[in-house]
C-alpha cells in the first residue's frame, strides 16, 4: 500500500510539473485586443527577397511584426521581426513577378492587427542569377562549370547525364554559399555526352535547365611503374628514417612503422623551402593530383607533414638544377577540417587526412614530364616534409611518348 501511495504521489508531481510547463509556454498576457497596424510600409528589392521598412504602432504590448505571402505553388510563407527593429526581410521569391504581401503587428497575446497589404516584386532570384552566369567547358574525364552567386545564397546544384539505359539521371550534387563557385564532374570516356545542370535554393525554387553536349578530354592515371627518381644540384635528400623516393609511387598508403613508408627530408631546419625531383616517364598534360600523408595520428596535421607546398613541372630537364625552366602548376594548403589545435583530431579530420590532398591542374597548364614537390611550410613550422604516396592523372597521349 505504501508503495502505491508513493507512486500516486510521484505521478501527481509529474502531472503538476507538466501543467506548469504547459502554462510557461503560453503568452504572459492573454487579452483579445489586437494592436494597431504598422504604417508607412515601403520596400527595397533584393535578390529573391524584399526588405520592408515601416513605422511601428505605439503599443507597449507589441511583440513582433509578421509578413506573409503565398507563392505560385500555393505554399504560404510567414516571416517575423522583433519590435526592436523597423525592418523585415521577406525571402523565397522564385521570380520577379508581383506578389500580394500582408504585414501585421502582433502583440504578446498573439493577437494580429488588421493587415496592411502591399504589392511587392523581388530582384533576380539567386537561382536565376546563377543560371545566367553559368559557364560549362569540357574537362579531363568530364566537364567543369562555374557561376556567380553574388548574393551568397545557399544553393544546391544538380548535374544529370545519361545512364546505361540512356536515361537522364542525377549523378552529382553540389552545395555552395560562396560568391563564385567552380565544380568538376569526372569519370567519363572521351566520347560525346549530354549533361544537364540546374540550381535550387532552400525555398525549393529552381532555375531553368542548362543542357550541354560535350566531349570529355581523355584522362588516365599515369603509370607509376614509369616514375623515376631524379637527383639535381640543390635537391634535398628524402632518405631519412629509412625512406626512399621510390616509396611514394609504390601504390601503398603506409603508416609509420609499416616499412617503406614514403619520402622524408629529415628534421633539420633549412633557410627556405625544401624540394626534390622525379620523372613521370611520359610527357603528359596533367589533370589531377593526389598526395597522401603518412597514415597515422602522429602525422595527420602534425609533425613534418606538408602544410603549404607546391607542385612544379617542366618538359625538358635542366641538369644544372636551375629553376628557370620550371613552371608552378599548383599551390596547395592542407587544411584541418575541425580547426582544433595541435594533435587534437576528430573523425572528420582523420577521414580527410587519410584521403589526402586532391587538386586539379589548370586547363591551360602545359605538358610536363618532370615534377618537383616543393614544401614551403609543414605542420611544425619548418620546410621539411614527409608523405607516403603521390598519384597523377592526365592525358599521356603524345607523339613524343610513342
Amino acid at each position: 500500500m505504501k508503495s502505491i501511495r508513493i507512486y500516486i504521489f510521484m505521478l501527481g508531481m509529474l502531472m503538476a510539473l507538466a501543467g506548469c510547463q504547459t502554462d510557461f509556454v503560453k503568452p504572459l498576457e492573454n487579452d483579445s485586443e489586437a494592436p494597431a497596424p504598422v504604417r508607412d510600409v515601403t520596400y527595397v528589392k533584393m535578390p529573391g527577397s524584399v526588405l520592408l521598412t515601416y513605422t511601428l504602432p505605439s503599443d507597449p504590448d507589441l511583440l513582433y511584426v509578421a509578413a506573409s505571402y503565398t507563392n505560385k505553388e500555393g505554399k504560404k510563407y510567414e516571416f517575423k521581426a522583433s519590435y526592436f527593429t523597423n525592418t523585415l526581410l521577406v525571402e523565397g521569391f522564385g521570380d520577379m513577378d508581383t506578389y500580394s504581401l500582408d504585414v501585421y503587428a502582433v502583440d504578446r497575446s498573439e493577437n494580429y492587427s488588421a493587415p496592411v497589404n502591399i504589392q511587392v516584386s523581388a530582384d533576380t532570384p539567386p537561382v536565376q542569377a546563377a543560371y545566367e552566369t553559368l559557364e560549362v567547358q569540357p574537362d579531363f574525364g568530364g566537364m567543369t562549370f562555374s557561376f556567380a552567386n553574388t548574393s551568397r545564397a545557399d544553393l544546391t546544384v544538380y548535374v544529370s547525364t545519361p545512364n546505361e539505359d540512356n536515361e537522364m539521371v542525377n549523378t552529382e550534387t553540389f552545395y555552395t554559399g560562396l560568391p563564385k563557385a567552380t565544380f568538376s564532374v569526372r569519370g567519363y570516356l572521351d566520347i560525346s555526352r549530354d549533361f544537364e545542370i540546374y540550381f535550387q535554393d532552400k525555398w525549393g525554387n529552381k532555375s531553368q535547365v542548362k543542357k550541354e553536349t560535350l566531349t570529355p578530354i581523355y584522362e588516365a592515371e599515369l603509370d607509376k611503374k614509369k616514375f623515376k627518381e631524379v637527383i639535381l644540384p640543390g635537391d634535398f635528400p628524402c632518405t631519412f628514417y629509412e625512406s626512399k623516393m621510390e616509396y611514394i609511387w609504390d601504390g601503398r598508403a603506409a603508416a609509420d612503422g609499416d616499412g617503406q613508408t614514403g619520402a622524408h627530408t629529415g628534421i633539420e631546419e633549412h633557410n627556405g623551402p625544401t624540394w626534390f625531383t622525379f620523372d613521370l616517364g611520359v610527357l603528359a598534360k596533367l589533370s589531377r593530383f593526389n598526395l597522401k600523408f603518412v597514415q597515422d595520428d602522429k602525422h595527420f596535421y602534425n609533425d613534418v607533414s606538408p602544410k603549404v607546398y607546391e607542385v612544379w613541372g617542366c618538359a625538358e630537364l635542366d641538369k644544372s638544377g636551375s629553376w628557370d625552366s620550371w613552371i608552378k602548376l599548383l599551390h596547395i594548403e592542407n587544411e584541418k577540417p575541425s580547426g582544433l589545435p595541435g594533435s587534437e583530431l576528430t573523425e572528420d579530420d582523420r577521414l580527410a587526412a587519410r584521403e589526402g590532398d586532391n587538386a586539379d591542374f589548370p586547363l591551360d597548364a602545359p605538358r610536363v614530364r618532370y615534377i618537383r614537390i616543393k614544401c614551403i611550410d609543414n605542420w611544425t613550422g619548418n620546410s621539411n616534409m614527409v608523405f607516403t604516396e603521390v598519384t597523377f592523372w592526365g592525358d599521356d597521349k603524345s607523339e613524343t611518348n610513342n
